[in-house]
């Protein structure tokens, strides 16, 4: 009966201490996930980015998709990264726009801005750039000075009328136009 008990009892501890040493090599084989610390370390070209309330995942810059035969729908990075300081927070925000569309053919354009909170890219602000256009510039944005600087086109179709050029600047709640407008003439590429 001895033998019976303690070859019982070194079964347990044998059983015990194998499942505590695969549960501590689960937990040592794990590697720790990387600190984002600033937006330059969110990869937006391979993003997962939300839009008319469907998710779209980006691999190198650019998604696609067959909507009938012979015509895609694709959305992709046109213009930036561009990065500075917008919210006075001393930590840099990242601005670039979006296309999305008919594959080579009239689409809609907007300027995102993200900015980094609790390690997450958190958006700021989606401003349209161009709507139902096949005008597309070679930079529809930039920042400067602490503030975002956006050029929108003008027309429909191939046709462009004209471009606006609007200043934006921090209110503390959201990005906010800055005195009027400038109009020009079109400089689609």
């Amino acid at each position: 009966m001895k033998r019976l008990v303690t070859a019982f009892v070194l079964l347990v501890l044998f059983a015990m201490s194998g499942s505590t040493q695969s549960r501590n090599k689960r937990r040592a084989s794990a590697p720790p996930l990387p600190s984002i610390i600033t937006i330059h370390q969110i990869d937006f070209r391979n993003y997962t980015f939300p839009l008319d309330g469907k998710s779209y995942k980006l691999i190198d810059g650019f998604y696609a998709e067959n909507v009938a035969p012979g015509v895609q729908w694709g959305l992709g990075l046109v213009d930036g990264p561009y990065y500075g300081d917008l919210t006075g927070d001393k930590k840099e925000e990242e601005a670039f726009v979006l296309r999305y569309g008919q594959v080579n053919g009239p689409g809609t354009a907007e300027a995102r801005v993200y900015t980094l909170r609790n390690g997450q890219a958190v958006l700021l602000a989606t401003l349209p750039v161009a709507e139902g256009s096949s005008c597309q510039l070679d930079h529809y944005i930039k920042i400067e000075d602490g503030m975002l600087t956006v050029e929108r086109v003008y027309g429909s179709g191939q046709r462009c009328d004209y471009t606006e050029v609007t200043q934006y600047r921090w209110d503390g709640r959201g990005l906010t136009p800055v005195g009027a407008p400038t109009r020009n003439q079109c400089r689609c590429t």
